[in-house]
């Protein structure tokens, strides 16, 4: 019998569990964040990211990937932090992230769709701004205006989990009073980012404090993470970060002691990868790449 957070992952497309972590484990990464860029680690995945990749031993975080994928879950290197000003962009506007975003047969609207990105926003977005977005039930279309939005009322030691194929946007506009996502940039016009400049910003709800983020991508085992994995070849900036992996063997040695996780390491393969002389990927020419 499917738990409930994964039938509602599945329902939703998204999950937001509420106090998953410990605000002092929350204090320690967000810390670390701060450690890892005065150190240099910020173009690092989070895996050899001396400062983050104890995350990937997190037993209740590991437990729970199992639980919603359904099975020992992959990482394949496609992790990231992020420290943005609380005077940052207005919105990153709403996009997903699936290979198969502008190709309506593809595989990825299946209902075995299997890759899952988390998110640990380290600080409080149910009172302020800058936090997730996303199109609640519109992880089985190409339509970026399907789906209700919901500003995302996480707060610190919350987790939030979402399909590659969910619809979703960062950076959201609280505006004072209200829980909705007013601001958006959903591709109708950019007619909101000029009234936000010009009247909407003393009514908008400032961030608490630097937003400070985590970011993860896992998967099963399956034509989609295998179907994934070549779309990702073809995107620069993810064979450039393959390129900087670089694991310790302890750590390895410990994820592999604790059996919880698998670790596909990328790097050889992206350093056969010419990015001198790149084809990257073409949304709208999907269909000559075979994937």
């Amino acid at each position: 019998m499917e738990s409930n957070n994964t039938s509602e992952l599945k329902k939703n497309g998204w999950l937001l569990i509420k106090n998953f972590f410990d605000p002092s484990y929350c204090d320690e990464l967000r810390a670390a964040c701060y450690e890892s860029t005065a150190a240099g680690f910020g173009g690092t995945d989070l895996l050899s990211n001396k400062y983050l990749n104890s995350l990937f031993l997190h037993e209740k975080l590991m437990a729970l990937l199992t639980e919603l994928i359904g099975e020992k879950p992959i990482y394949f290197g496609d992790s990231t932090y992020q420290i943005a000003s609380v005077e940052g962009g207005i919105l990153t506007g709403f996009h997903k992230d699936s290979m198969d975003r502008n190709n309506p047969e593809g595989l990825d609207w299946r209902p075995d769709y299997s890759l899952i990105r988390i998110g640990i926003y380290l600080q409080d977005h149910k009172n302020y701004s800058e936090g997730l977005v996303v199109r609640s039930q519109s992880h089985r279309t190409t339509d970026l205006k399907f789906g209700d939005k919901i500003n995302v009322p996480s707060e610190k030691g919350d987790l939030i989990v979402w399909y590659l194929t969910t619809t979703h946007t960062g950076n959201a506009k609280r505006i004072k009073g209200t829980d909705k996502a007013l601001l958006m940039n959903d591709s109708k016009n950019n007619i909101f980012g000029s009234l936000y400049r010009k009247y909407l910003k003393l009514k908008v709800q400032p961030s608490q404090t630097d937003r400070v983020a985590m970011f993860a991508t896992f998967a099963k085992n399956d034509k989609h993470l295998e179907r994934y994995l070549k779309y990702l070849k073809h995107r620069a900036y993810m064979v450039a970060a393959w390129k900087k992996c670089n694991y310790d063997n302890e750590m390895l040695q410990k994820i592999k002691a604790q059996n919880a996780l698998e670790v596909v390491d990328m790097k050889k393969e992206a350093e056969a990868i010419d990015l001198s002389n790149f084809d990257e990927y073409n949304f709208k020419d999907y269909k000559k790449y075979n994937i």
